[in-house]
């Protein structure tokens, strides 16, 4: 029997895994030389140190640190396109030409403090980036995601493939699975009928989820295939970078089995991250 793509989660709680995603990209840039710190990595314009930048930013905004005291020269810097790019750009400029030992002391010092700060504070949490408060579970879960999927941007970029199935990893599939039903509805616009099957062969994460458009319009999860349905059938990796909006659309229809006229659309429309 396959298994359910709904089942997939972490069996550890969010603040384990968490630290445990930051630990995972703490040993990936230990050791890395000058060199592999400038190395491109697929976000746009964002090298492996702009990368760890990044991470250190958002967990010192989360404790409440301030916005650095800093003004990019946005012309020189074309991959930033409107204010959420100009947001999430400040911090990654800002601490641009910090020697690297000092990012990795960084991120690691700020990532342990944040975890300490959850634990010790309110169970809810307001960030600059989300509207409302929200959970700390929730806010947990989001940044392992982010972690994760940047610790897979860095390893691409030195060209060192690897933990695609540890927990963190399996908190950013659950993250990723249950907006499924969001892209096939919505974004893809399936009308009221249309059943989709996403099967992913691993490596690691594998399994199928099956979802229908019901007659309200909403597309939601059910439990078994419905005959007719669309199904699109690819490996774990090509689902993430698909999902992450890291490569073309051409090449993640290339790597996909795809069966029903509007699987093209929805892996055009998987990509779900700035």
């Amino acid at each position: 029997m396959t298994d359910d793509l709904r089942s997939i989660r972490s069996p550890v709680d969010p603040n384990t895994t968490y630290l445990e995603a930051l630990r995972d990209l703490s040993q990936v840039l230990e050791g890395l030389n000058d060199s592999q710190w400038a190395l491109p990595t697929p976000c746009p314009g964002w090298t492996v140190a702009d990368v760890t930048a990044h991470v250190i930013d958002l967990d010192a905004m989360a404790m409440g640190a301030p916005k650095p005291d800093h003004q990019p020269d946005w012309a020189s810097l074309p991959h930033v396109k409107g204010s959420s790019n100009q947001f999430t750009e400040l911090g990654v400029d800002y601490r641009r030409g910090t020697p690297p030992a000092e990012l990795f002391e960084e991120l690691n010092r700020t990532g342990e403090a944040l975890a300490e700060f959850l634990i010790n504070n309110s169970p809810t949490i307001k960030v600059p980036w989300v509207k409302e408060e929200i959970p700390m579970d929730q806010y947990l879960s989001m940044r392992t995601f982010d972690i994760w999927t940047h610790e897979q941007d860095i390893r691409t970029a030195i060209n060192a493939p690897g933990n695609l199935g540890t927990n963190p990893a399996r908190t950013a599939a659950q993250r990723m699975f249950t907006t499924i039903p969001l892209i096939w509805g919505k974004r893809v616009g399936a009308p009221t009928g249309s059943a989709l099957t996403l099967t992913l062969t691993g490596p690691n994460i594998a399994g199928s989820a099956h979802i229908l458009v019901a007659p309200d319009g909403r597309a939601g999860f059910v439990d078994a295939p419905l005959p007719g349905a669309t199904t699109v059938t690819m490996s774990w990796p090509d689902f993430f970078n698909a999902f992450g909006g890291r490569v073309p659309a051409s090449e993640s229809l290339a790597a996909a089995e795809l069966n029903g006229e509007l699987a093209d659309e929805f892996i055009a429309k998987l990509p779900s991250t700035p």
